[in-house]
């Protein structure tokens, strides 16, 4: 692969939170030197990026891509398989189409990796998984084939097995059969080496979670953490982090009733580390600079924000030492964006994905 050289970019430091003039070598899937120069790149294609900003590919903490795909019904829906507290066992890199579109939708979108997590209609859900967004194989694009297991709270998996006659029905029954499948891991596995998430919304379900983390010993993440603000006081201070959102969806259910953006600087004001997350097809991939927008809006820094899209989901997703910013031996994952990417009108020119360009917008 002939080396690449983008010029005259502003780029982004993830250590200061500013972008600086500089010019970006790929070679060989990597990143091989970050300039501030913009020559010595003799016998290499050159982009000249002047007046566009340079950012790693931003990671959605949480999507169904490839598990329900775009256009289709029953047939492309492959995110929950109803077999009770077996499902543990299944993993989600056996249902992920690569030649769904939305892939298409997230590389032009400035989305270049995705942690894949089963649909909330489980109450356990497959082994989660992170991905690139761009590939012929789900091979070709794994970037962590295990990272946990997930676990549902709430509506959803009510309503899924009220409508499917099968248990359990119940907030309570939901929580013994987390505790079951939990001790079966804990017999095989060391839950304290693996990633566990609770999908949750409503208050007293956050709690749950927290129960029975502690219950097990075991670290683990939010996901959504909705009403996150109403129980915060009545949390232990420290080792919790939120893969938060997506604040733009339809309020179509009870427990989403108190869903507002401004959850993003109440995680950030309570020194919570935070993620983003469109859940894909929740809202849809291209939504996650959106989020990122909302957080800014609702007066979080602007580098929490981008960190949040980049390096902070990676270290949080454990690829952090494959991808997530812009410094030398990591992926060449990178986006150039028109304007500031946390510009509402900004969007992607070019996209990278281990140095290759996947999407250009001319």
């Amino acid at each position: 692969m002939t080396a690449t050289a983008i010029l005259n970019a502003n780029v982004y430091d993830h250590e200061t939170g500013k972008f600086f003039k500089g010019s970006v070598l790929i070679e060989k899937e990597k990143i091989k030197a970050v300039t501030a120069a913009e020559n010595g790149f003799d016998g290499c294609s050159k982009i000249d990026a002047e007046g566009c900003f340079l950012t790693p590919g931003f990671i959605d903490t949480c999507s169904q891509i490839g598990l329900k795909e775009t256009g289709l019904r029953w047939e492309g829906d492959d995110s929950f398989e109803p077999m009770g507290e077996e499902t543990h066992r299944l993993q989600v890199i056996d249902g992920i189409y690569p030649f769904d579109p939305s892939f298409h939708e997230a590389v032009s979108n400035g989305v270049t990796a995705a942690h894949v997590v089963s649909s909330p209609g489980s109450v356990t859900g497959a082994r989660t998984a992170v991905i690139h967004t761009w590939g012929i194989t789900v091979d070709q694009m794994v970037l962590r084939k295990h990272l946990g297991y997930s676990f549902s709270l709430g509506d959803i998996p009510k309503r899924t097995f009220w409508e499917g006659t099968k248990t359990p029905l119940t907030r309570m029954g939901i929580a013994r059969q987390i505790r079951n499948v939990l001790k079966n891991l804990k017999k095989n596995c060391n839950l304290a080496e693996t990633s566990v998430f609770f999908r949750c919304h409503r208050a007293d379900d956050i709690l749950t979670a927290f129960r029975i983390a502690r219950e097990f010993d075991i670290p683990f993440h939010i996901i959504h953490g909705t009403e996150y603000a109403k129980v915060k006081d009545e949390l232990p201070a420290g080792g919790i982090s939120v893969i938060a959102g997506p604040c733009f969806q339809p309020m179509d259910r009870e427990e989403l009733r108190n869903l507002d953006y401004t959850m993003y600087r109440t995680l950030f004001d309570n020194n919570v580390p935070f993620t983003f997350a469109t859940d894909h097809p929740t809202s849809f991939v291209r939504h996650l600079h959106l989020e990122g927008v909302l957080a800014l809006k609702a007066g979080v820094p602007e580098k929490t924000v981008l960190n949040s899209l980049t390096s902070d989901a990676a270290r949080l997703l454990k690829i952090d030492h494959l991808t997530g910013k812009i410094q030398r031996g990591l992926y060449a994952d990178l986006v150039l964006w028109s304007q500031h990417p946390l510009d509402l009108t900004a969007r992607a020119v070019r996209t990278f994905i281990k140095g290759k360009q996947v999407y250009h917008a001319g």
